[in-house]
Parts: structure tokens; C-alpha cells; sequence
């Protein structure tokens, strides 16, 4: 029932459960966890509250809230509510991993280290704790404890294609391309659209003056992750050494505008990092996530903005937009009827829930949203050529006819006037 696109079933069937009896420790904490799945991360730290309230020795409730204030960038409190885990359960080793995360996201390196350590104390061979501290290590520039990490990693897990790149990664800063490239090519065997030891290995290819096999290894990490400065900084320069200036020039312009957009992305999670109540950086994030097309993290970043302030329009607006890309209708057209619910006079809101409901087949409530934006934005064309189409679907062969001639007459009056 909680599969992606039925959360609000499910969610429905835990209210109902509530209202019978309000006390249920785990529906709380099942519906909180919902909640939080969907983004709505304010109602899902209330829910996991009332969990932790009516449960307090129930340790995953702690952990769940942890979780959400994790999302919420409430750091502090999310530490405090681990180690309050730790405490009822020292010999788990999930409380320890996840306390890592909140340190790390504060840039509390030392600490992370130590939490992990800890959950290796409870688990020794799981391997993504291994990766995990690898990571750590890689961030401190501690290269051959990162190694040592990831070698053991990949060792407990052979298939593990992250730790495999890491490991790569490494080896190239440590000056072992050998190794780099063993290591690189794992990776892929694992998990062959894979951009980023593609790009690591068009670079060991280069330093080893192999410059077909970068050029083509580059071209594979551009053709799977558009976005990828790196590559196309390595192969605008690779092309420049061999005398291809004109395809080199073209390929560095295009990493120049993704750098500028990187470099804001990077600004916009400092003000982030330092304040996490911030919603216009959430939004921003947002729209800078779904102008590369990462519409998962996009949706991510408005819905932490939504969460700070309901009343965004333009936050509840793109979100259902991403919703509607990726044919989560049911959710776009939820997220749509909120943002009318705040903003009722809002044509454009009218018109992508007429959009939703029009790709969902029901013709009936995608014509009343048209209507309503024709009435609310008259000089619209558009809506009327879409209210138009399905007058005619449905029969309404006057109706549809009148608004393909008013379509077609402010279509006309917008046309430059021939000399």
C-alpha cells in the first residue's frame, strides 16, 4: 500500500485508525514515517513525536524522528534523539550510523568517524559502514585510511560499485592508476551507466597519454550524466592539446555554464548548512535541481520549502510540475488543488490541473479547471484551445467551436502587423 503514488491511501487508512483510537504508538509512528516519504516532513515529526511520547523506550520512533529532523536540517536535535537511541539500545549499530549522518551534515568530521567506528564495534562486516567511513576519511584527505576502507568494503561485498569507484577514485590521488583503473573498471562491471568512473577514467587515460581511450571514456560520462563539469572540463581540454580547438572551445563553454550553476548550487547549500530554515534556498536549490533535469532532488528541495512555507505558490506550483513530468498524477493534482486552496484567482494553477486531469482521461474535471482559467485569465489562448478540444471530445460541438474561434482571434491579435 505504501508503494511510490499510494502514500495518500495509506496515509488515509492511518487517520482513520486514529481516530478510533488516538493512542496507537506505531500507527503514529507508521503514519510519520508516510508523512515523511512524501515530503511533508512538518506533519511527520509531529506524528513521530506522539510515537516517541506514547512509546518512549521504542527505539525505532526514536530513530524515525531522528530521521525527519535529519531532513529538516535539524541537526542538533536529530543528534540528541540518536544518542537517546543509543542509550536504550547500545548494541544496535543502526543509532551509530545514523547519528554519523547528522554530524556529517554539520561538517563534524571527527565525530562521524567515531559513531562509525561505534557501529562497527556492533557490526563489523557491513560493508556500507565500511564505505561510509571511507567516505569520512576521503573528506579529511586521509587517503590511506579511505583506502583501507573501501578495500574492505569491496571485499565484503564484491558487488558494491560505489565503494569500487571510491576506491578508484583513490588510488588516483595516492598515484596508483593501475590500480585506479582495475578498480574504476569494477565499478562499471557492476553497474555499467555509471558516469562518474567514466570520467575517472578518461582522466587516468589522459596522464598515461592513452588519448582515444579518454576521449571516448569522457564522451561516455557526458552521454550518461549531462551535467557532469568534470568530463567536459577533461575533454575540452583533451581536445585543445590534440588540436581540435573548435570542439574544444565548445566543450569548455558548456562546462563554464554548468560550473556557474554548480558553484551556485554550492552556495545555496552553505546558506543552508548555516540556515536550515531557509526556504528561499530550498527554492532554489529547487530550481536549480530541475533546470538539470534531477527532478527527484528538485522535488526534494521544494518540498523542504513547503514544509518551512506552506504558502509558496511558486514552491507548490513547480512540485507539482515535476509530479506531472514524472506521471505522478494523483500527486500533481494534489499538489495543484492545495496551491488553489492558498491562491484561488491563480489561472495557471487552473490550467495545470486542467494538464493533470486531462492526461489522467477524466474530461469532466479537466473542462471545469479550464473554465475556471478561461474566466480567471480570458486573454489566455491557450486555455482556450485546450477548453475547445474537449468541448468537442464530449460532443459540445458549439461550445468547442466558439473557443477555437476565440483561440485562433487572440492567436491573430498577437501577430505582428504585416507592412
Amino acid at each position: 500500500m505504501a508503494e511510490a503514488g499510494r502514500y495518500a491511501e495509506a496515509i488515509a487508512v492511518c487517520q482513520r485508525l486514529l481516530e478510533d483510537d488516538p493512542d496507537q504508538a506505531e500507527t503514529h509512528l507508521l503514519l510519520g514515517t508516510l508523512l515523511m516519504k512524501q515530503g511533508q516532513f512538518k506533519l511527520a515529526a509531529q506524528e513521530c513525536e506522539r510515537a516517541w511520547r506514547l512509546a518512549p523506550d521504542n527505539v525505532e520512533a526514536r530513530l524515525a524522528l531522528g530521521d525527519v529532523y535529519v531532513r529538516q536540517r535539524r541537526n542538533d536535535e536529530a543528534a540528541a534523539v540518536y544518542q537517546e537511541a543509543i542509550h536504550l539500545s547500545p548494541e544496535q549499530a543502526a543509532p551509530y550510523r545514523k547519528l554519523s549522518i547528522a554530524y556529517l551534515d554539520q561538517f563534524r568530521y571527527s565525530e562521524a568517524v567515531e559513531a562509525l567506528k561505534k557501529a562497527l564495534a556492533c557490526e563489523p562486516e557491513h560493508a556500507p559502514t565500511h564505505y561510509s567511513l571511507g567516505l569520512v576519511y576521503e573528506r579529511q584527505a586521509d587517503y590511506d585510511a579511505a583506502r583501507a576502507e573501501f578495500e574492505r568494503a569491496t571485499a565484503l561485498d564484491t558487488a558494491f560499485a560505489y565503494a569500487h569507484y571510491h576506491l578508484g577514485d583513490i588510488y588516483i590521488k595516492l598515484g596508483r592508476p593501475q590500480e585506479a583503473e582495475v578498480s574504476l573498471r569494477t565499478a562499471l562491471r557492476h553497474r555499467s551507466a555509471y558516469a562518474e568512473p567514466y570520467a575517472k577514467l578518461g582522466q587516468v587515460f589522459q596522464e598515461q597519454g592513452r588519448n582515444s581511450e579518454a576521449e571516448e571514456a569522457l564522451k561516455r560520462a557526458i552521454a550518461l550524466d549531462p551535467f557532469a563539469p568534470e568530463a567536459y572540463h577533461r575533454l575540452g581540454s583533451l581536445y585543445l592539446r590534440l588540436g581540435k580547438t573548435a570542439s574544444g572551445k565548445e566543450v569548455l563553454a558548456a562546462f563554464e555554464r554548468l560550473r556557474a550553476v554548480d558553484e551556485e548550487i554550492t552556495r545555496q547549500r552553505y546558506i543552508l548548512a548555516n540556515f536550515p530554515d531557509d526556504a528561499d534556498a530550498h527554492y532554489n536549490l529547487g530550481v536549480l535541481y530541475a533546470g538539470q533535469g534531477r527532478y527527484q532532488e528538485a522535488a526534494l528541495e521544494y518540498q523542504q520549502a513547503l514544509g518551512i512555507f506552506p504558502e509558496d505558490a511558486s514552491a507548490r506550483n513547480n512540485l507539482a510540475n515535476i509530479f506531472l513530468k514524472q506521471q505522478r498524477f494523483a500527486e500533481a493534482i494534489r499538489e495543484y488543488e492545495n496551491l488553489l486552496a492558498f491562491n484561488p484567482r491563480y489561472a495557471q494553477g487552473y490550467s495545470n490541473l486542467g494538464t493533470a486531469y486531462l492526461l489522467m482521461k477524466d474530461l469532466g474535471r479537466a473542462t471545469q479547471a479550464f473554465q475556471k482559467a478561461v474566466r480567471l485569465a480570458p486573454d489566455h489562448a491557450e486555455n482556450h484551445y485546450n477548453l475547445g478540444l474537449l468541448y468537442l471530445q464530449q460532443g459540445l460541438k458549439t461550445e468547442g467551436e466558439a473557443e477555437l474561434e476565440t483561440y485562433n482571434r487572440l492567436l491573430a491579435a498577437k501577430q505582428p502587423a504585416t507592412p
